[in-house]
């Protein structure tokens, strides 16, 4: 009874461990979508979304979502339910619902540490039936303290239930084999269908059951032995199909239209796309290296560097005990199902990540409590083995509470790890509440973020700066495609970047951030989030780009600026162009070289320099006073506008006013040119602003042609002087070409500034009072109109 209590005490330790921190860890980039197939499962009885997996983990995680009723997802006619899993979807997920971000993957992670806690109790009944009570609380110890299952059986995904029902249905199968009795034979074949609806790696468990029957079949040959194990195979695998089905509410449909109708029709469509899936598997990390088809060695060095030693060496007493006492059939069990399934891994295209290794580490524990047994025979193996154990302990307190960068004392730790392995060995975007943390901690009020991750940063209150790659959890702040970063010569400035960026992978080149990456960090936040402090030098200037990115402009060029302190702003020059008062730098290419209405800007104005990108796209660059050019030309400009609630007032009835005027909060008109006698027969507007206030939003200017009957004879809605960056007194000048249609008779000309994703105007203020939501700048009759 005080060894069961031990190991009770012992699992109330485990379930300690991972809901302590939960606090910290931050939802993964795969959660958000397990618990979105699985909430929709359960609830709405949905099969048609892919993941290419079994569904059972993920309906397990949707469960207790029931509890949320108010919870937002696309209606079942939506074709995102067609699709296949992407980060993008699970953005969509988590922004849609106002419900707590926390309760909602507390709720969907319960489950799965419920789960890990039942595999602890069968790692602890399979090695005292095997080796006694003792020895069963050492492997059980082994198992509470293994920082990465502690890792992944706090996290809503299918890893931590995988390893729990292959060493359950390994067990079961087991212990029918030795009693053949029907109760036995069908918890074999429950536990199998349990693994089989969990990942289709269980495939694995049915070819070692076969393998192992047939092993004890030849051993023993008398007629009753072979129909005892043929009738306890037979069953588990029929069982096991029912129990599958039984996931899958015994439904039967045919797989396309027109044909064969299947049980569990959604389990086989899953595993068509995986099978579609493999055939363009993902680039794996190894040792700095990026490869589109893995390495055959990924999985054993994955085991060798993230598996602590203790149990590496506990593996391997183990198996020199079963060598020397000869017990390879007893312990056939324990090593047959680890052994193919890992033989698998060698072949598999995928180089994933450790988690796929986890089904491995039960059947370890367990087998090391023989080698827990055989040490109690004399003293000092008692002294070794306790020591073992300990370092287990100690090896996973010390790293509490950031358990997923578990990197052991082979190369020295997590932050040596990212040199070898990347991804979810040490970053899946979990460590995003300790950087809002340390921005708190150090008062930080803006950061530069290179986030793997799905969870938008300002869930947490985070003020970030989106840096590439960027996912779609940061694709909302206002031209996150305008880059900020210079890689040879960052900014200054703060910057948090997580390992899987900084050391390169899919979406990133691995030059993106090679001067930050053997550079000491201020911070490592979680093992996974990199801080850095870069400082300047020189003194700070302005560059204004067109067509073409920082990022892109050669070092030579660069180099001329005589400054890291760059401020960037971003302008199409064929339509438009930026600047602050004072003298700035100006790239353009020649894809969009300023418009003919832009001449005066440049007037006298040489080129510093005539170059390429480092992508070979010509541009040129100036140095120029443009924004008090701008500021001139807008001082010499039309300044009379009007307003009235009409769409088509009468030009009698409009109050006017002059210039300047403001829009909102953020942009100030100055004044405005009109051209109608321009040779492409259109009519030419330039409107002249001044930058109030930054804004992250989207905007438009709209520029139309209102005819007599209320209707718009022509427009252009457009902004080319892209939001990012700019700072309060910035000049701007936009171009709108209308082309007026002949016999449009008397047309107004209206502008305003509106949001093109909501469609929100903003208000027009003269003389601080709202007039309209928009202004009217000329009224042309048809003598006046473009011929």
């Amino acid at each position: 009874m005080k060894y069961r209590f031990t190991a009770v005490l012992l699992l109330v330790m485990l379930a300690w461990l991972e809901l302590s921190t939960l606090a910290v860890t931050t939802p993964t980039v795969d959660e958000p979508l397990h618990i979105m197939r699985g909430y929709a499962f359960v609830a709405r009885d949905e099969e048609r979304y892919r993941m290419y997996g079994p569904v059972l983990a993920d309906a397990l995680s949707g469960i207790p979502l029931l509890l949320e009723p108010d919870l937002q997802f696309p209606p079942a006619d939506d074709p995102f339910w067609l699709g296949v899993a992407n980060m993008e979807h699970a953005d969509k997920l988590i922004r849609a619902n106002d419900a707590s971000l926390q309760r909602i993957f507390f709720l969907a992670r319960f489950p799965i540490i419920a789960v890990s806690l039942l595999l602890g109790a069968f790692i602890f009944r399979w090695a005292r039936e095997r080796s006694g009570a003792p020895p069963a609380l050492g492997a059980l110890l082994l198992y509470v303290f293994c920082p990465n299952l502690l890792a992944h059986s706090r996290l809503a995904a299918t890893d931590a239930a995988t390893a729990s029902t292959f060493l359950i249905s390994a067990y079961a199968f087991s212990r029918s084999l030795e009693s053949p009795r029907f109760m036995t034979r069908a918890a074999s074949g429950a536990a199998l269908g349990l693994a089989l609806a969990t990942k289709f790696s269980a495939v694995a468990l049915l070819v070692a059951f076969i393998i192992e029957a047939t092993l004890r079949a030849l051993r023993d040959r008398r007629r009753a032995a072979v129909a005892a194990i043929a009738g306890t195979l037979g069953v588990t695998v029929a069982i096991g199909a029912l129990t599958v089905w039984a996931v899958y509410r015994f439904r039967v449909d045919s797989l396309e239209t027109g044909g064969v109708p299947v049980p569990a029709p959604y389990y086989w469509r899953e595993w068509q796309a995986l099978n579609e899936y493999l055939q363009d598997p993902l680039p794996g990390y190894l040792f700095g290296e990026l490869s589109p088809r893995g390495w055959w060695y990924y999985y054993p060095i994955a085991f060798l560097v993230k598996t602590p030693l203790p149990l590496q060496l506990f593996l391997l007493l183990s198996v020199a005990y079963t060598l020397r006492r000869r017990v390879w059939i007893r312990d056939m069990s324990l090593y047959l199902v680890p052994g193919l399934f890992f033989a698998a891994l060698l072949f598999s295209p995928h180089a994933l990540g450790y988690r796929y290794l986890l089904p491995v580490l039960p059947f370890i524990f367990v087998l090391s409590a023989d080698v827990i047994a055989a040490a109690q025979r004399m003293r000092w193996s008692q002294f070794a083995i306790g020591a073992l154990l300990i370092w287990q302990v100690w090896g996973t307190l010390r790293i509490y509470p950031y358990y997923l960068p578990f990197f052991n004392e082979i190369v020295g730790g997590s932050d040596r790890g990212r040199y070898i392995l990347s991804d979810s060995n040490i970053d899946w975007g979990q460590d995003l509440i300790g950087l809002k943390y340390y921005v708190d901690h150090n008062h930080l009020e803006r950061i530069n973020l290179s986030y793997f991750g799905v969870i938008h940063p300002t869930a947490y209150g985070l003020n970030a700066e989106p840096l590439p790659p960027v996912l779609a959890a940061m694709q909302d702040q206002g031209g996150w495609q305008l880059r900020m970063l210079y890689p040879s010569d960052p900014a200054p400035g703060t910057y948090a970047i997580s390992v899987m960026n900084l050391m390169g992978n899919l979406a990133t080149d691995r030059s993106v951030y090679a001067f930050f990456r053997d550079r000491k960090p201020d911070a490592i936040i979680g093992g996974s989030i990199y801080v850095y402090t870069v400082s300047a030098h020189g003194e700070p200037t302005d560059l204004m780009l067109s067509g073409l990115q920082v990022d892109r402009i050669d070092p030579e060029t660069f180099s001329r600026l005589g400054t890291n302190d760059v401020r960037l702003r971003w302008s199409d020059a064929s339509a438009a162009l930026i600047a602050p008062p004072g003298y700035s730098w100006i790239a353009i290419a020649d894809r969009t070289a300023p418009a003919e209405n832009f001449a005066r800007f440049f007037d006298g104005i040489a080129r510093q320099v005539r170059t390429q990108t480092t992508g070979g796209r010509s541009y040129n660059l100036y140095r120029l006073d443009l924004g008090d050019r701008i500021l001139e030309a807008a001082a010499s400009a039309e300044r009379s506008v009007a307003w009235n609630a009409e769409v088509h007032p009468d030009p009698t009835a409009t109050p006017t006013a002059e210039l300047p005027a403001q829009f909102g909060e953020v942009l100030e008109l100055l004044g405005y040119t009109l051209t109608t006698d321009t040779p492409s027969g259109e009519a030419h507007l330039l409107t002249y602003w001044r930058v109030l206030s930054p804004i992250s939003t989207p905007l438009w200017a709209f520029a139309h042609a209102v005819g007599q009957q209320a209707q718009i004879v022509a427009q252009e809605d457009r902004w080319d002087a892209a939001p990012k960056g700019w700072r309060p007194g910035d000049l701007i000048v936009q171009l709108h070409r209308l082309a007026i249609p002949p016999g449009s008779g008397p047309v107004w000309i209206e502008v305003g500034l509106h949001n093109p994703e909501s469609g929100e105007r903003l208000p027009a203020i003269v003389d601080g009072r709202e007039v309209d939501r928009r202004l009217l700048l000329k009224y042309l009759t048809p003598q006046d109109a473009p011929p």
